[in-house]
Protein backbone atom coordinates (compact mmCIF):
# COMPACT_ATOMS: atom_id res chain seq x y z
CA UNK A 1 0.00 0.00 0.00
CA UNK A 2 1.34 3.44 -0.91
CA UNK A 3 1.83 6.01 1.82
CA UNK A 4 -0.62 8.35 0.09
CA UNK A 5 -3.35 5.69 0.19
CA UNK A 6 -2.57 4.91 3.83
CA UNK A 7 -3.02 8.60 4.67
CA UNK A 8 -6.32 8.68 2.77
CA UNK A 9 -7.64 5.60 4.56
CA UNK A 10 -6.56 7.01 7.92
CA UNK A 11 -8.41 10.22 7.09
CA UNK A 12 -11.56 8.27 6.23
CA UNK A 13 -11.44 6.01 9.28
CA UNK A 14 -10.80 8.91 11.64
CA UNK A 15 -13.41 11.15 10.05
CA UNK A 16 -17.02 11.51 11.09
CA UNK A 17 -18.58 11.16 7.65
CA UNK A 18 -21.21 8.44 7.36
CA UNK A 19 -21.47 8.47 3.56
CA UNK A 20 -18.59 8.63 1.10
CA UNK A 21 -17.90 8.39 -2.60
CA UNK A 22 -14.65 6.98 -4.02
CA UNK A 23 -14.18 8.03 -7.63
CA UNK A 24 -11.37 7.12 -9.97
CA UNK A 25 -10.40 5.57 -13.23
CA UNK A 26 -11.26 1.88 -13.45
CA UNK A 27 -7.59 0.93 -13.25
CA UNK A 28 -7.40 2.83 -9.95
CA UNK A 29 -9.48 -0.10 -8.63
CA UNK A 30 -11.85 2.03 -6.52
CA UNK A 31 -13.89 -1.09 -5.71
CA UNK A 32 -10.84 -2.85 -4.20
CA UNK A 33 -9.92 0.20 -2.16
CA UNK A 34 -13.56 0.47 -1.03
CA UNK A 35 -13.48 -3.17 0.10
CA UNK A 36 -10.31 -2.51 2.08
CA UNK A 37 -11.92 0.51 3.76
CA UNK A 38 -15.05 -1.51 4.56
CA UNK A 39 -12.94 -4.27 6.08
CA UNK A 40 -10.99 -1.70 8.10
CA UNK A 41 -14.22 -0.35 9.56
CA UNK A 42 -15.29 -3.87 10.55
CA UNK A 43 -11.95 -5.39 11.60
CA UNK A 44 -11.81 -6.25 15.31
CA UNK A 45 -8.03 -6.02 15.63
CA UNK A 46 -6.74 -3.19 13.46
CA UNK A 47 -2.95 -3.02 13.67
CA UNK A 48 -0.74 0.05 13.71
CA UNK A 49 -1.40 2.46 10.80
CA UNK A 50 -4.85 0.88 10.39
CA UNK A 51 -3.48 -2.30 8.82
CA UNK A 52 -5.94 -5.20 8.67
CA UNK A 53 -5.35 -8.16 10.94
CA UNK A 54 -6.91 -10.66 8.45
CA UNK A 55 -7.40 -13.02 11.40
CA UNK A 56 -10.37 -11.79 13.47
CA UNK A 57 -13.94 -13.01 13.14
CA UNK A 58 -14.97 -10.05 10.98
CA UNK A 59 -12.03 -10.44 8.58
CA UNK A 60 -12.70 -14.18 8.24
CA UNK A 61 -16.41 -13.63 7.59
CA UNK A 62 -15.67 -10.97 4.99
CA UNK A 63 -13.23 -13.30 3.30
CA UNK A 64 -16.01 -15.91 3.15
CA UNK A 65 -18.53 -13.33 1.85
CA UNK A 66 -20.77 -14.00 4.83
CA UNK A 67 -20.38 -11.02 7.16
CA UNK A 68 -23.85 -10.18 8.55
CA UNK A 69 -23.03 -6.47 8.90
CA UNK A 70 -21.77 -5.98 5.35
CA UNK A 71 -23.99 -5.58 2.28
CA UNK A 72 -22.95 -5.06 -1.34
CA UNK A 73 -25.32 -3.53 -3.88
CA UNK A 74 -24.44 -3.74 -7.56
CA UNK A 75 -26.15 -4.06 -10.91
CA UNK A 76 -27.62 -7.47 -11.67
CA UNK A 77 -26.09 -9.14 -14.71
CA UNK A 78 -29.44 -9.21 -16.49
CA UNK A 79 -30.04 -5.48 -15.96
CA UNK A 80 -28.55 -2.28 -17.32
CA UNK A 81 -29.03 -0.32 -14.09
CA UNK A 82 -29.26 -0.77 -10.34
CA UNK A 83 -32.99 -0.95 -9.64
CA UNK A 84 -35.08 0.82 -7.02
CA UNK A 85 -36.12 -2.54 -5.56
CA UNK A 86 -32.50 -3.32 -4.71
CA UNK A 87 -32.35 -0.19 -2.56
CA UNK A 88 -35.72 -0.98 -0.99
CA UNK A 89 -34.57 -4.52 -0.22
CA UNK A 90 -31.64 -3.07 1.72
CA UNK A 91 -33.89 -0.99 4.01
CA UNK A 92 -34.17 -3.62 6.74
CA UNK A 93 -30.40 -4.05 6.75
CA UNK A 94 -29.81 -0.28 6.87
CA UNK A 95 -32.05 0.31 9.87
CA UNK A 96 -31.32 -2.85 11.85
CA UNK A 97 -28.84 -3.21 14.70
CA UNK A 98 -25.36 -4.59 13.88
CA UNK A 99 -25.06 -8.25 14.75
CA UNK A 100 -21.35 -8.69 15.50
CA UNK A 101 -19.66 -5.37 14.75
CA UNK A 102 -20.08 -1.85 16.01
CA UNK A 103 -20.63 -0.63 12.44
CA UNK A 104 -22.54 -1.80 9.41
CA UNK A 105 -21.39 -1.14 5.85
CA UNK A 106 -23.42 -0.70 2.66
CA UNK A 107 -21.10 -0.79 -0.36
CA UNK A 108 -22.61 0.33 -3.68
CA UNK A 109 -20.35 -0.59 -6.61
CA UNK A 110 -20.50 1.53 -9.76
CA UNK A 111 -23.01 3.87 -8.18
CA UNK A 112 -23.41 5.71 -11.48
CA UNK A 113 -25.53 2.71 -12.53
CA UNK A 114 -28.23 3.59 -9.98
CA UNK A 115 -31.34 4.50 -11.94
CA UNK A 116 -33.23 7.73 -11.30
CA UNK A 117 -35.70 6.23 -8.83
CA UNK A 118 -33.05 4.18 -7.04
CA UNK A 119 -31.05 7.37 -6.43
CA UNK A 120 -34.13 9.08 -5.01
CA UNK A 121 -34.79 6.16 -2.67
CA UNK A 122 -31.14 6.03 -1.59
CA UNK A 123 -31.21 9.77 -0.88
CA UNK A 124 -33.71 9.24 1.94
CA UNK A 125 -31.22 7.04 3.79
CA UNK A 126 -28.29 9.34 3.00
CA UNK A 127 -30.14 12.30 4.49
CA UNK A 128 -30.72 10.60 7.86
CA UNK A 129 -28.39 7.59 8.12
CA UNK A 130 -28.33 5.51 11.32
CA UNK A 131 -25.36 6.35 13.55
CA UNK A 132 -23.94 2.84 13.21
CA UNK A 133 -24.02 2.75 9.38
CA UNK A 134 -21.47 3.69 6.73
CA UNK A 135 -22.30 4.11 3.04
CA UNK A 136 -19.40 3.60 0.63
CA UNK A 137 -20.09 4.29 -3.05
CA UNK A 138 -17.67 3.83 -5.93
CA UNK A 139 -17.78 5.21 -9.46
CA UNK A 140 -15.70 6.24 -12.45
CA UNK A 141 -18.51 8.56 -13.62
CA UNK A 142 -19.47 10.83 -10.70
CA UNK A 143 -21.25 13.24 -13.04
CA UNK A 144 -24.01 10.65 -13.50
CA UNK A 145 -25.07 10.93 -9.87
CA UNK A 146 -27.75 13.49 -9.06
CA UNK A 147 -26.49 16.67 -7.37
CA UNK A 148 -28.75 15.97 -4.39
CA UNK A 149 -27.04 12.60 -3.91
CA UNK A 150 -23.55 14.03 -4.40
CA UNK A 151 -24.29 16.73 -1.83
CA UNK A 152 -24.77 14.03 0.84
CA UNK A 153 -21.47 12.29 0.11
CA UNK A 154 -17.91 13.10 1.10
CA UNK A 155 -16.08 12.76 -2.21
CA UNK A 156 -12.60 11.21 -2.29
CA UNK A 157 -10.88 11.29 -5.69
CA UNK A 158 -8.41 8.45 -6.23
CA UNK A 159 -5.15 9.18 -8.01
CA UNK A 160 -4.00 6.03 -9.86
CA UNK A 161 -0.36 7.00 -9.35
CA UNK A 162 -0.68 7.50 -5.59
CA UNK A 163 -3.67 5.61 -4.20
CA UNK A 164 -2.87 1.96 -4.89
CA UNK A 165 -3.06 -1.08 -2.64
CA UNK A 166 -0.14 -2.83 -4.30
CA UNK A 167 2.41 -2.11 -7.00
CA UNK A 168 0.77 -4.41 -9.54
CA UNK A 169 -2.70 -2.83 -9.58
CA UNK A 170 -1.95 -0.70 -12.62
CA UNK A 171 -0.15 -3.42 -14.59
CA UNK A 172 -3.22 -4.57 -16.50
CA UNK A 173 -2.49 -3.05 -19.86
CA UNK A 174 -4.73 -0.05 -19.23
CA UNK A 175 -3.85 3.28 -20.75
CA UNK A 176 -2.08 5.39 -18.14
CA UNK A 177 -3.05 9.07 -18.25
CA UNK A 178 -2.21 11.73 -15.72
CA UNK A 179 -5.43 12.61 -13.90
CA UNK A 180 -4.99 16.23 -14.91
CA UNK A 181 -4.81 15.37 -18.62
CA UNK A 182 -8.50 14.54 -18.85
CA UNK A 183 -11.60 15.34 -16.75
CA UNK A 184 -13.17 12.66 -14.55
CA UNK A 185 -15.82 12.06 -17.21
CA UNK A 186 -13.09 10.54 -19.38
CA UNK A 187 -11.92 8.16 -16.65
CA UNK A 188 -14.11 5.37 -17.97
CA UNK A 189 -11.84 5.47 -21.03
CA UNK A 190 -14.86 5.93 -23.27
CA UNK A 191 -13.20 6.75 -26.59
CA UNK A 192 -16.00 9.05 -27.66
CA UNK A 193 -15.90 11.21 -24.54
CA UNK A 194 -12.11 11.36 -24.60
CA UNK A 195 -12.21 12.46 -28.26
CA UNK A 196 -14.74 15.18 -27.37
CA UNK A 197 -12.36 16.61 -24.78
CA UNK A 198 -9.41 16.41 -27.16
CA UNK A 199 -11.41 18.39 -29.72
CA UNK A 200 -12.45 20.90 -27.05
CA UNK A 201 -8.87 21.43 -25.88
CA UNK A 202 -7.85 22.60 -29.36
CA UNK A 203 -10.39 25.46 -29.48
CA UNK A 204 -9.97 29.13 -28.66
CA UNK A 205 -12.15 31.93 -27.35
CA UNK A 206 -15.85 31.84 -28.03
CA UNK A 207 -15.39 28.60 -30.01
CA UNK A 208 -15.11 26.80 -26.67
CA UNK A 209 -18.56 27.85 -25.50
CA UNK A 210 -20.16 27.31 -28.91
CA UNK A 211 -18.72 23.79 -29.03
CA UNK A 212 -20.11 22.92 -25.60
CA UNK A 213 -23.56 24.46 -26.12
CA UNK A 214 -24.53 24.04 -29.76
CA UNK A 215 -23.76 20.35 -30.36
CA UNK A 216 -27.00 18.45 -29.69
CA UNK A 217 -25.46 14.96 -29.30
CA UNK A 218 -27.56 13.54 -26.45
CA UNK A 219 -24.82 11.11 -25.41
CA UNK A 220 -22.42 13.94 -24.60
CA UNK A 221 -24.74 16.85 -23.87
CA UNK A 222 -24.80 16.56 -20.09
CA UNK A 223 -21.05 15.96 -19.96
CA UNK A 224 -20.41 19.06 -22.09
CA UNK A 225 -22.61 21.31 -19.99
CA UNK A 226 -20.96 20.02 -16.81
CA UNK A 227 -17.59 20.84 -18.36
CA UNK A 228 -18.83 24.31 -19.30
CA UNK A 229 -19.99 24.98 -15.74
CA UNK A 230 -16.55 24.00 -14.42
CA UNK A 231 -14.76 26.14 -17.02
CA UNK A 232 -16.90 29.15 -16.10
CA UNK A 233 -16.36 28.57 -12.36
CA UNK A 234 -12.60 28.51 -12.88
CA UNK A 235 -12.75 31.56 -15.17
CA UNK A 236 -14.61 33.53 -12.52
CA UNK A 237 -12.07 32.41 -9.92
CA UNK A 238 -9.21 33.61 -12.11
CA UNK A 239 -10.90 37.01 -12.41
CA UNK A 240 -10.75 37.40 -8.64
CA UNK A 241 -7.51 35.63 -7.72
CA UNK A 242 -5.42 35.70 -10.91
CA UNK A 243 -4.48 32.13 -9.95
CA UNK A 244 -4.48 29.38 -12.56
CA UNK A 245 -5.57 26.05 -11.07
CA UNK A 246 -4.02 22.69 -11.92
CA UNK A 247 -7.03 21.04 -13.57
CA UNK A 248 -7.88 19.76 -17.06
CA UNK A 249 -9.80 22.98 -17.69
CA UNK A 250 -7.08 25.44 -16.63
CA UNK A 251 -6.06 26.75 -20.05
CA UNK A 252 -9.63 26.69 -21.35
CA UNK A 253 -10.74 28.71 -18.32
CA UNK A 254 -7.98 31.24 -18.89
CA UNK A 255 -8.99 31.53 -22.54
CA UNK A 256 -12.63 32.19 -21.60
CA UNK A 257 -11.61 34.66 -18.90
CA UNK A 258 -9.70 36.65 -21.55
CA UNK A 259 -12.64 36.48 -24.00
CA UNK A 260 -15.77 37.24 -21.97
CA UNK A 261 -16.20 39.83 -19.22
CA UNK A 262 -17.04 38.83 -15.67
CA UNK A 263 -20.70 39.89 -15.65
CA UNK A 264 -21.41 37.96 -18.85
CA UNK A 265 -19.71 34.88 -17.40
CA UNK A 266 -21.81 35.00 -14.24
CA UNK A 267 -24.96 35.53 -16.32
CA UNK A 268 -24.16 32.54 -18.55
CA UNK A 269 -23.45 30.38 -15.49
CA UNK A 270 -26.86 31.25 -14.05
CA UNK A 271 -28.48 30.32 -17.37
CA UNK A 272 -26.90 26.89 -17.82
CA UNK A 273 -27.39 25.55 -14.29
CA UNK A 274 -31.19 25.04 -14.68
CA UNK A 275 -30.60 23.26 -17.99
CA UNK A 276 -28.06 20.93 -16.37
CA UNK A 277 -30.53 20.22 -13.59
CA UNK A 278 -33.32 19.43 -16.08
CA UNK A 279 -31.08 17.04 -17.99
CA UNK A 280 -30.04 15.29 -14.79
CA UNK A 281 -33.69 14.86 -13.83
CA UNK A 282 -34.46 13.38 -17.27
CA UNK A 283 -37.04 16.05 -17.92
CA UNK A 284 -38.42 16.50 -21.43
CA UNK A 285 -36.29 19.54 -22.20
CA UNK A 286 -36.65 21.70 -25.32
CA UNK A 287 -32.93 22.19 -25.59
CA UNK A 288 -33.00 24.35 -28.73
CA UNK A 289 -35.43 26.78 -27.09
CA UNK A 290 -33.35 26.92 -23.92
CA UNK A 291 -29.96 27.44 -25.56
CA UNK A 292 -31.16 29.94 -28.16
CA UNK A 293 -31.84 32.26 -25.26
CA UNK A 294 -28.32 32.05 -23.84
CA UNK A 295 -26.48 35.36 -23.82
CA UNK A 296 -22.68 35.38 -23.95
Amino acid sequence: MTEELRKLINLILEGKTSSMLLSGKPFSKPEKIALYIAQAFLCDELKINNSLCDECQSCNLLSANSHPDFKVIERSKDRTQIQIQQIRDATNFIYSTPLISGTKIVLILNADELNFFAQDTLLKSLEEPPKNLKFILTTSKPYKLKPTVLSRLTHYKLNPDKHVLSSDLNNDGSLENNTNDFPEECWNQDGKIMKVFEDLASLKGIEIINFLIKDKDKDTLLVKLNWLSKIIEESILIHFTETLSDTPFAQLSKEIKNTIDLSALINLYDQILPVINSLQLNENLNYDFQTNGFNY
